[in-house]
């Protein structure tokens, strides 16, 4: 196959666009078909990308959670009509304001809406009762605590009337723990990250490894690459194991649970992590059939739709090249994951850089469809 016009585009990310480092793979069921990277992985760009690099993942950690939740409602341990009171008792009095008062919503919050972002919720971290939480417990309260403190916070919406990008995630991953009596990292540890071989995959980073953290930087339109600091800025406390933002990972590691997702579940070693009937429930479009307002919009391009935690293509009119079913997610520092069953291909892209979109605009969609015109896959 002939991938210059591939490798030539993400030499360009760098080199044109700013980009400092960044690596993608490309996988056709289980085998490698690509792989390339390119510029450097620390602030003085000195010592070029060398695939070990480990990149915060941010929002690519939710299509993880909603497999892990997914996992649970395929065993029976959960259901996607359950209320979430069920689990974490505070969303029983969850509330609306209205003129001023309080109101009950008409129906309870269930782990459906969780799954689709249609609680009611936003994705405001630094409320007065997220506040309140960390200074009353010194900076140390974990999942459950602090999805709970979510749910002292009035709702936008009645559960279910709309889609709105919020801390649903990490909501569901408070609502794992219960179901497993474990923590959130210690199951999905157990799940997927030692059976898919996903060794440099954490919350946490060991010390002996934070070396390998890529740079992280913030594009200011005036200021341009604004160097961070190498850890989650979205993280509200070192125990807040979020659902929604909080793995750090490689390429190579994500890669392992992009290709086994985009071969019908399972593993190049044997490992089933969901069947295939579920891999099709999650990535079935949601928000049509009980929604009143889909106001669902895609940082991937247009045709998207919701499914059951992840971006699913539900219409190709527009030229898109993949498959309708593919689906997936991106991450707030340029991280991107695409999965397509149909074809059994698989795309990981990583870079380290927060508010990526005003420095290199929509970056997926051209690399998303030249792998499907190098492959001459036509749909």
């Amino acid at each position: 196959m002939e991938y210059s016009r591939l490798e030539t585009y993400i030499d360009d990310l760098c080199t044109l666009k700013g980009v400092p480092g960044c690596e993608a793979v490309i996988h056709r069921g289980y085998e490698e078909i690509f792989r390339y990277r390119a510029g450097c992985s620390d602030y003085e760009k000195k010592v070029p990308m060398k695939g070990e690099e480990i990149f915060i993942l941010y929002s690519c950690t939710k299509p993880i959670t909603a497999v892990a939740g997914m996992r649970l409602v395929e065993e029976g341990k959960l259901g996607l009509d359950d209320p979430v009171s069920k689990y974490l008792p505070p969303f029983a009095d969850v509330y609306l304001r209205k003129e001023g008062q309080k109101v009950k919503p008409q129906k309870p919050m269930l782990i459906r809406h969780l799954f689709t972002m249609t609680a009611g919720m936003d994705y405001n971290l630094h409320s007065s009762p997220m506040r309140e939480l960390v200074r009353s417990t010194q900076g140390k309260a974990g999942n459950r605590e602090i999805a709970c403190a979510k749910a002292q916070e009035p709702l936008h919406f009645e559960p279910g009337e709309r889609y709105l990008y919020s801390f649903c995630h990490d909501v569901l991953a408070a609502v794992i723990e219960v179901v497993v009596n474990q923590s959130f990292g210690d199951y999905l540890q157990q799940l997927v990250f030692l059976p898919l071989g996903m060794a440099d995959t954490y919350f946490c980073v060991p010390e002996e490894k934070k070396h390998r953290i890529a740079a992280q930087f913030m594009y200011q339109e005036r200021e341009g690459l604004v160097p961070l600091e190498r850890n989650n800025r979205l993280q509200i406390t070192p125990n807040h194991e979020s659902g929604g933002a909080g793995l750090f990972s490689t390429v190579n590691d994500y890669a392992a649970f992009a290709v086994t997702m985009a071969n019908g579940g399972v593993s190049p070693n044997g490992y089933r992590l969901l069947k295939k009937e579920t891999v099709d429930l999650l990535r079935t479009e949601q928000l049509s059939s009980f929604a009143k307002d889909t106001t669902f919009s895609c940082s991937a391009g247009p045709g998207y739709g919701y499914g059951l935690g992840v971006r699913t293509l539900i219409d190709r009119s527009g030229g898109q090249r993949s498959s309708l079913g593919e689906f997936g997610w991106c991450g707030a520092a340029g991280s991107y994951i695409l999965m397509d069953p149909a074809q059994k291909i698989s795309i990981v892209f990583a870079m380290h850089v927060n508010n990526w979109p005003k420095m290199v605009g929509s970056y997926y969609t051209p690399i998303r469809d030249m792998v499907y015109d190098i492959l001459e896959i036509n749909l």
